[in-house]
């Protein structure tokens, strides 16, 4: 009996040493240059020593994310301390093959390895931890398995990014602005140590680009569902980054910012772009990778393009239907896709919207019309400022412009990244896709992939654009700003800008002056991506351009086969290729005020060795053309002017 009691002992002695034993596991990239280490870390907090789950981060054994930690805080129960780790399933080789219809790259390969962990914490309620690692980045996000018919609140995240302190940061603070509207449209703070505080009380905002250990990383948020907020980050005592949600004054919805849901549950992919290049963070997909496969079985009708619009140049001009019916006309000039009709065409005068796209229509012109989300407008009756925020009358609305003709929307003033906006976003979507609208969000939240599982989402705004031009230091600040955004904003999905406009916009009676050459704005239609970019200028100043210039824009696609960054560095210069069929657009644009000397090579054109180009010239407002060769090494060298540019259509080839 002794005997039995001993070796009892021994074996519940065995068990507790393997419970209570620190482990550690490791994930690796498909090509093994990125490794993911889960483990634990005892921490200290008011006296007593707790246990916490931590991940840890390389590419090729530099360390990219130090130990940081993971946890959720439910209402009713915690999953922060003292997890205990009951299973790490087998490794899943992730492998897919996908076609989108808009972004840097229309065809994607994603290769992934994938282990889920599965914690139980002191009460015995489960939480999943699922990891994921490819060659370009890693990812991770929690999962509660268990069937509850409940509602629960989330009441903290305790994820956290601990990155290097050598390094710097690139970021856009979180834009809580004076009207407590987030819109993204702050202008980045670009080479700051990390770890500083925000000049925002609000924070930083998503995507986060780092350069540290002599590599590149991005850190953002992927997949939104309308099962949580749209989050940011904030600052930590030891300079970490910790996720954080929308914020409680974002006043244009009253609802609390902790997100509600039900069970099972996952949230959004917390997603980590690595490279030892800058060209690795511009070039990645892995956003859009992380969400689901497309909603939408027949995409046919989803087609991206170019669009006039003569907001920018004439606020007013919705209202005029000779002024739109102008703009059609322009556009079918052009041989452009698409025009769209912004705020006040209800009230138009001479005709209606509905005959101006009947007309359009004959003409192969798409019509996009302007509407507002309904966030924060009354609802006691349903107008186009409100019926988007509507179920019943939206999906009503939607039957009667896929019987006019309408291509698309862009819905407006959204002003929150709280739960029941994302929401929205979604149901927008699905609505719109059932009736074969497309759809531009404008004055909202940062792009998070949904383009893949909803593909005619086209665009999102997100970013200080060419409207701000009306006031004359974002004219000034404009090329830098434009040098900075193909690293931030638009890596992370399609960029409503509205980009291209020659002319100096007159805001209120009062002008602001384009501090920018022509060949700079000329090359934005390449350097930034969208998959419908919206003309802003004036058609009269797109019909005078000079015969190359002009034919430049008739011809300059919009989807890309392929996005390559030639070289370039946040706020000082931009090269960027891209490649639609089998013809490449190169364009450069200068973010500083002095002349330079650009340089490149173009290896994905090997049999290149001479390129024609459209630069800048004598002055502000003029055009140059040269022919430049490369050397015997295969480098290109250009001259740009002062916040100048150029552009070229690069020659064939793959």
């Amino acid at each position: 009996m002794k005997k039995i009691v001993l070796l009892l002992m021994m074996v519940q002695s065995v068990w507790t040493m393997a419970q209570t034993k620190p482990w550690e596991y490791r994930l690796t990239s498909p090509g093994k240059k990125i490794g993911v280490t889960l483990t634990t870390r005892s921490f200290t907090e008011n006296g007593q020593t707790v246990e916490k789950v931590i991940y840890s981060v390389t590419l090729n054994g530099k360390e990219a994310i130090l130990p940081s930690v993971l946890g959720l805080v439910r209402d009713d129960q915690s999953f922060t301390e003292n997890l205990t780790l009951v299973s790490a399933s087998r490794i899943k080789k992730v492998n897919e093959h996908f076609s989108l219809k808009t972004g840097k790259k229309l065809e994607i390969h994603h290769q992934g390895n994938e282990q889920v962990f599965t914690f139980r914490n002191k009460n015995g309620a489960v939480m999943e931890l699922v990891f994921r690692a490819s060659n370009d980045g890693m990812a991770f996000r929690y999962r509660f398995p268990e069937a509850n018919p409940g509602q629960l609140t989330m009441l903290e995240e305790k994820t956290t990014f601990a990155v290097p302190l050598s390094g710097k940061a690139f970021i856009h603070p979180y834009d809580l602005n004076s009207r407590l509207k987030p819109s993204y449209e702050i202008y980045a703070e670009c080479d700051i140590p990390v770890g500083s505080e925000s000049p925002n009380r609000a924070g930083w905002a998503y995507p986060m680009l780092f350069h540290v250990n002599g590599l590149w990383m991005m850190i953002t948020e992927a997949v939104l569902d309308g099962t949580y907020c749209a989050t940011h980050v904030g600052v930590n005592a030891d300079k970490s980054y910790r996720v954080v949600f929308a914020e409680k004054e974002e006043v244009v919805i009253p609802d609390d910012p902790q997100p509600v849901f039900g069970l099972p549950w996952a949230s959004p992919w917390r997603a980590i772009v690595l490279s030892e290049s800058l060209a690795g963070i511009v070039e990645t997909n892995l956003v859009q990778c992380l969400n689901k496969p497309s909603a939408v079985n027949d995409v046919s009708w989803i087609k991206p393009g170019r669009s006039s619009w003569s907001w920018w140049s004439e606020g007013g001009s919705p209202r005029s239907y000779e002024k739109q019916i102008r703009y059609v006309d322009f556009s079918a000039a052009m041989g452009w896709e698409y025009m769209l009709i912004d705020a006040g065409w209800p009230e138009m005068k001479g005709g209606t919207a509905e005959e101006v796209v009947k007309y359009a229509n004959g003409k192969g012109v798409g019509v996009w019309l302007w509407y507002h989300s309904g966030a924060g407008v009354p609802r006691d009756s349903i107008t186009y400022r409100n019926v988007m925020s509507d179920p019943e009358g939206r999906k009503k609305e939607f039957g009667k412009l896929e019987k006019w003709g309408v291509r698309g929307l862009k819905v407006d003033f959204f002003d929150t990244d709280k739960q029941g906006i994302v929401k929205q976003y979604y149901e927008i979507l699905k609505d719109a896709a059932d009736h074969h609208l497309m759809i531009n969000f404008h004055g909202a939240t940062l792009p998070r992939g949904m383009e893949r599982t909803w593909p005619n989402l086209m665009t999102s705004e997100a970013i200080r654009g060419a409207e701000g031009f009306g006031q004359q230091p974002r004219c000034d600040q404009a090329a830098w700003h434009h040098t900075v955004i193909p690293f931030t904003r638009n890596l992370v999905g399609s960029m409503d800008y509205t980009p291209v406009t020659f002319t100096n916009k007159i805001r209120q009676g009062v002008e602001a002056f384009r501090k920018t050459t022509m060949t700079h704005q000329l090359a934005l239609a390449v350097v930034f991506e969208s998959g419908i970019q919206n003309f802003a200028d004036k058609a009269e100043a797109y019909l005078s351009l000079p015969e190359k210039p002009l034919q430049f824009m008739k011809t300059v696609p919009v989807a890309w086969d392929e996005t390559r960054l030639v070289t370039g560095f946040p706020g000082d210069f931009v090269v960027m290729a891209r490649r639609s069929g089998e013809t490449w657009y190169l364009a450069g644009i200068n973010g500083k005020a002095e002349a330079r000397e650009i340089t490149f090579t173009l290896p994905f054109l090997k049999k290149t060795n001479q390129l024609e180009c459209i630069t800048d010239g004598s002055d502000l407002n003029s055009f140059g053309y040269d022919t430049i060769s490369s050397d015997n090494n295969g480098i290109f060298a250009i001259r740009v002017a002062g916040n100048g540019g150029f552009v070229s259509v690069a020659g064939k080839g793959k």
